[in-house]
C-alpha cells in the first residue's frame, strides 16, 4: 500500500517545513488553502477522527490508551534523542529467558548493585548470601547414612534466578501477562518455614519495598523466544550547545535464546 501510494501520488502533495523546539509536543489544528479561484478550503489532519476507527491512517502520532471511543491524538512528540553516547559498565544486568517446556520465564540477575553502591556478579552475591544463612544455622548437616537413591520433592536453583509465571490479564480471558513469582529458600536444618527469595536488582524489584508489597507484571510479548537483556548504567553525551549531560539510563536488547535452570519436582536422585 505504501509503495503504490509513493508511485502514484508522490507529486500530489506539498512540503511546508516547520521548525519546533526539541522536547516539545506540537499539534497542527489544520491547514487553510486558498486556490487560484479565491476559494479557501480548511484541511484537517488525515489522522483525525475516532482513535478506534479501523479506516483511520496516521504515522508518528501517539495512540490513545484503552478501547473507549475517544478522539485520536494529533500530537507530534519531538524527543531529545542523540546519535551517540558514552555508556559505562552496567550497574545492573538482568537477562530474561524463556523455558517453553515449563511455560514460564526466568529472570537471571547477572549483575546486581550491593548496599555500598558497587556492582557485583549476581551469582557470586547469591552464593555469599546463601553461605551466610547456612553458617548462621551452624553449617551444613552431615548425613548419618548413605542411600543409593533419595527422593526429592523439589530441587533448588541459585537465588539469582527469579521466576515469572503466566497469569490471566484482568478483564480478559485470552490475554496473558508474566507475573513475578518467588522460589522458596530451602536451607537444610532450618526449623523455620522457608522464606521467599526476593530479587536484588531494582529492575525487577518494583513494588516489593512498598507496604503492602505490590505485584509486578510485564506483557507476555515483551519476552520473545530469544529473550531480552536489560541493563542499567550511567550514560554521558554532549548536547548541540556544548553542554555535557550525564544520567542513569536503562537499555533493552535481544537475548541469546532459550534456557533452562533445571528446576524439577517429584524425582528420584541417585547418590554415589
Amino acid at each position: 500500500m505504501i509503495l503504490d501510494f509513493q508511485l502514484q501520488y508522490a507529486n500530489d502533495w506539498f512540503l511546508l517545513p516547520l521548525t519546533v523546539p526539541v522536547g516539545t509536543i506540537s499539534r497542527i489544528g489544520g491547514l487553510s488553502v486558498t486556490d487560484s479561484f479565491g476559494e479557501t478550503t480548511w484541511v484537517q489532519a488525515t489522522g483525525s477522527g475516532a482513535d478506534e476507527d479501523w479506516q483511520r491512517w496516521t504515522m508518528f502520532h501517539p495512540s490513545v490508551v484503552g478501547n473507549a471511543n475517544e478522539a485520536a491524538s494529533e500530537d507530534l512528540l519531538i524527543l531529545p534523542t542523540i546519535p551517540k553516547l558514552l555508556e559505562g559498565k552496567p550497574l545492573e544486568d538482568v537477562r530474561m529467558i524463556r523455558h517453553e517446556m515449563d511455560n514460564m520465564v526466568w529472570a537471571l540477575e547477572s549483575t546486581v548493585t550491593l548496599a555500598d553502591g558497587q556492582p557485583r556478579r549476581g551469582k557470586e552475591a547469591a552464593r555469599e548470601l546463601r553461605s551466610r544463612y547456612t553458617n548462621f544455622l551452624g553449617g551444613p548437616i552431615e548425613e548419618v547414612a548413605r542411600k543409593a537413591a533419595r527422593y526429592r520433592v523439589v530441587n533448588s536453583v541459585p537465588e539469582c534466578w527469579i521466576p515469572f509465571v503466566p497469569v490471566r490479564a484482568e478483564g480478559s480471558d485470552r490475554e496473558i501477562k508474566l507475573q513475578r513469582a518467588a522460589m522458596p529458600r530451602l536451607i537444610p536444618g532450618d526449623p523455620n518455614p522457608p522464606q521467599k527469595v526476593e530479587p536484588r536488582s531494582g529492575l525487577i524489584r518494583h513494588g516489593l519495598d512498598q507496604a503492602p508489597a505490590q505485584i509486578y507484571c510485564i506483557f507476555e510479548n515483551e519476552v520473545g523466544r530469544a529473550g531480552i537483556q536489560v541493563r542499567q548504567s550511567f550514560q554521558r553525551t554532549r548536547w548541540y550547545d556544548g553542554r555535557v549531560y550525564t544520567w542513569l539510563g536503562i537499555r533493552k536488547s535481544t537475548g541469546r535464546g532459550e534456557g533452562n535452570r533445571g528446576l524439577a519436582f517429584d524425582y528420584l536422585e541417585t547418590t554415589e
